[in-house]
This record gives structure tokens, sequence and C-alpha cells, in this order.
């Protein structure tokens, strides 16, 4: 299984519409390759305010998780987005979560992984397969 190291590189927030945009780019190439992912907007609202370094007064969702995470005695090991549907261009994820001498895989939104990983410093990996199936999609036509 081939993969890159991706960093976020923007987080797009759209008060007014439905979706949120989110682009990862390859930490390492030559040129970078980009991926765009739509989101929800309370998941890029939580990535823009850890990105930001802005605190709540209240714990929010994957401020909880996370915390959880590290009570219990885990750590984020890293985040995979290991598969897209193009039928309907849903990502799938996987966060890896070390507790002890255990792996533990955990099937989860993308938006989520990156978000915790945010939060926590976890590396985010795309594989290849999802590289090749963007690749592969046809050019937009010109406006």
């Amino acid at each position: 299984m081939s993969r890159s190291e991706v960093r976020l590189c923007h987080v797009v927030v759209y008060d007014t519409q439905d979706y949120q945009m989110i682009q990862l780019e390859e930490v390492i190439g030559d040129p970078p390759r980009i991926l765009t992912m739509m989101i929800g907007l309370q998941e890029a609202k939580e990535i823009s305010r850890t990105v930001q370094a802005i605190k709540l007064p209240r714990l929010l969702t994957h401020t909880l998780f996370a915390q959880t995470i590290g009570k219990l005695g885990g750590t984020i090991e890293e985040v995979e987005i290991r598969e897209i549907d193009m039928t309907d261009s849903t990502y799938f994820a996987t966060l890896r979560v070390r507790q002890g001498d255990q792996l533990h895989e955990l099937d989860a939104r993308p938006s989520d992984c990156i978000a915790l990983a945010q939060k926590l410093g976890a590396r985010i990996y795309v594989r290849d397969e999802v590289w090749q199936k963007l690749q592969d999609l046809p050019p937009l036509p010109d406006a």
C-alpha cells in the first residue's frame, strides 16, 4: 500500500453555504498534488479554530474526543484517507489510535480525522489509489 503524507493548506468557511472546503497538499512532491474536499460547516469551523488556536469556553465534540483518547492512555498515531467513492465524491478515512502496544483502527469521516490530527499533531496520509482516481477524472468544461 503506497501513500503520501499531506498537510492541511487551506480551510475555506462559507457562512452562507451548505458546503465548506479544505485542501490537503503533499508534503513531498514536485509539484505537490492537492486534494480538495467538501466538508460540513461544523467540521470546517473546528479545523479553522484549531489552525487559528482559538479557544472556546466550552468543549466541542472534537476536543472532547481528543481528550477522551488521551485520558484512556491513547494517542492518535495517524490518519489515512484510504478511499473515494467516485459516484458521490465521498471520502473514507482510518483513524489509527495507539493505546500501549495495541493499535486500534477506526473508520471515520476524513473531516473528523483531520480535525483531530490538527488538534493533536498527527500525520495525515493519502493512499495512492485515491490520487489515481482523482487523476482519472475528466477535466472540467470551460465556462
